[in-house]
């Protein structure tokens, strides 16, 4: 049996597992993923990412530009409509694509590819910088020790087994994966909330819509509950249809029921239609107890199930492998301590558990208004806030004297607090403009007002004293604010200074001078690394906390 090492494993090629590839390769992780199936989604299982998903991926170069062209219709170019079928009166229109115009909010636009458009790009771009792919490889078994994961892979048409041992090993197998299994952890939460049929077909819908762009319908018909939705290949739409399985089996739908349920959701008896893929699925609402054990980190649905109304576990998922993806970049490269490792949990599942709240109250507002208690009102905000909005707190994050505790924030009206998303303001560097997120994603960032100079030399020196990751960004100097909104939206003073970690989420801030800046930032940015501040953050003798 042949033996490789790696420093990052990855499991599974979904959303999660092809992102976490993306990123690390991205930023110079060997890392190897192996998929059990022998290729991408050939179904369009989820639709569209949104934007805090397309900010996380836009940071490696022409992924942005490529997602876009892999979707049929332009960015933001979407509706939602709530009626009794597509062709009949609107009882609700919920977006627009002049309602998606959010460019005080973020750079990124949303952008409406499918499943089966995305993995490819992200596959190419994960195997284009450098990341090993592996299909029809499985994950036969592993074990773990103090030192790291020892996994048997197994190719699945040979039968030929190779062991891998690997620093980390990231579990992005799925809802059914079984690497949770093995650490002992449990999913919880309200389970199984409705079975669901998915049909795939092709019809003339050009004759049939009134509209170009990205249509999905949410129904609210006497018959049947349910969705349809618009897909990337022309003439090619989908509809998920609620049955009740007490009543019917999987095996009652056959081609001529899936085809009278399509026109049905259309209003188009005659209509013809062409089955091409027919399978049941179950709704779910499930969050894992632990999203982490030992070196094995969980992510996507393997960690979080989110009922796909409103399209947030892909989000999750894909924003899971890029919190991992820069905290294992800096580990492996010893520019950070293991315990920064532990706030991947801490951090993301209240951001899972908002979501899934938020799914509930899409479901309950678009297909049931009768069915409030199913709501978790406890978790529930708006959709900006839960997409876009949502805080961090682990010891990652250095807190103001006074926090408020709020577990999100409106994206219109951000407060440059640490734990949340760095602000988007438009910005001039020379004659390019350019937003504030394209100074972020690979490295920690230190921006300061125009009278921040002694923050400056003391980041470089620590910089490269450290030989860490930190950048600096001077206001009137390396870039300029012409609208005077950067200092204000993130309060903070001419003097002061922000540190701005990779993933674009601020992890401390000081809103004026410092008697001593040096000593200030040292101490804060090896405490947002894991170290002990009682260590000089450059040592490598520095004592690690216990980020738990």
């Amino acid at each position: 049996m042949s033996m490789e090492r790696i420093p990052v494993l990855i499991v599974g090629a979904g959303y999660a597992g092809l992102s976490a590839a993306t990123l690390l390769a991205w930023r110079g992780v060997p890392c190897i993923l192996v998929e059990r199936r022998a290729s991408t989604s050939p179904l369009p299982k989820a639709h569209g990412l949104n934007r805090r998903s397309m900010e996380v991926l836009r940071v490696v170069d022409g992924l942005e530009d490529a997602l876009f062209a892999a979707s049929r219709t332009g960015a933001n170019d979407t509706t939602v409509i709530i009626a009794e079928t597509v062709t009949g009166p609107a009882i609700e229109t919920l977006v627009t694509k002049m309602s998606l115009d959010a460019t005080r909010v973020s750079p990124s636009k949303i952008c409406t590819a499918g499943q089966d458009r995305v993995e490819p790009v992200l596959l190419r771009f994960a195997r284009e910088n450098g990341a090993d792919v592996r299909f029809s490889t499985a994950l036969a078994r592993f074990s773990q020790g103090e030192d790291g994961v020892e996994a048997i892979l197994r190719d699945e048409a040979s039968g030929r087994e190779t062991t891998v041992l690997a620093d980390y090993m990231v579990a992005a197998d799925g809802a059914g994966g079984t690497i949770r299994d093995a650490g002992g952890v449990k999913m919880e939460g309200p389970g199984v909330i409705a079975d669901a049929m998915s049909v795939l077909f092709e019809a003339d819908l050009g004759a049939i819509l009134q509209r170009d762009g990205f249509a999905l319908y949410y129904f609210r018909n006497k018959a049947f509950s349910g969705a349809f939705v618009t897909c990337d290949e022309p003439n090619r739409g989908q509809i998920n249809i609620e049955y009740d399985s007490s009543r019917d089996q999987a095996s009652d739908f056959d081609e001529e029921r899936c085809r009278e349920l399509v026109r049905q959701s259309l209003g188009v008896p005659d209509l013809a239609v062409k089955i091409l893929d027919v399978r049941p699925w179950r709704m779910a609402a499930l969050l894992a107890d632990r999203m982490s054990f030992g070196r094995v980190f969980l992510a996507g649905d393997a960690a979080h199930i989110v009922p796909p109304v409103g399209g947030l576990g892909g989000q999750t998922a894909i924003q899971d492998a890029a919190d991992l993806a820069w905290k294992l970049a800096l580990v492996v490269k010893s520019h950070a301590a293991p315990t920064l490792l532990d706030t991947y949990q801490i951090e993301r599942k209240p951001v899972a558990r908002i979501a899934i709240a938020r799914a509930f109250a899409n479901y309950v507002e678009r297909l049931l208004p009768d069915r409030q208690e199913l709501r978790i009102r406890e978790d529930e905000y708006g959709l900006g806030e839960t997409a876009i909005g949502y805080r961090y707190r682990s010891d990652a994050i250095i807190a103001d004297e006074i926090d408020d505790g709020a577990a999100v924030e409106d994206p219109l009206h951000p407060s440059g607090a640490p734990g949340t998303r760095l602000a988007h303001v438009w910005l001039r560097r020379g004659d390019e403009t350019i937003s504030s997120h394209d100074l972020i994603g690979r490295d920690f960032m230190l921006f300061t007002g125009p009278d921040g100079g002694e923050w400056i030399e003391a980041a470089q020196h620590i910089a490269l004293r450290s030989k860490a990751p930190l950048g600096v960004c001077r206001l009137g100097l390396d870039v300029h604010d012409p609208e005077g909104l950067f200092l204000p939206r993130l309060r903070v003073s001419p003097e002061g200074a922000l540190l701005v970690r990779p993933d674009g989420f601020i992890c401390w801030r000081s809103r004026g001078r410092s008697p001593d800046p040096l000593a200030t930032l040292d101490a804060s940015f090896a405490r947002v690394r894991g170290f002990d501040t009682r260590q000089s953050s450059g040592s490598l003798k520095a004592t690690l906390v216990d980020a738990t």
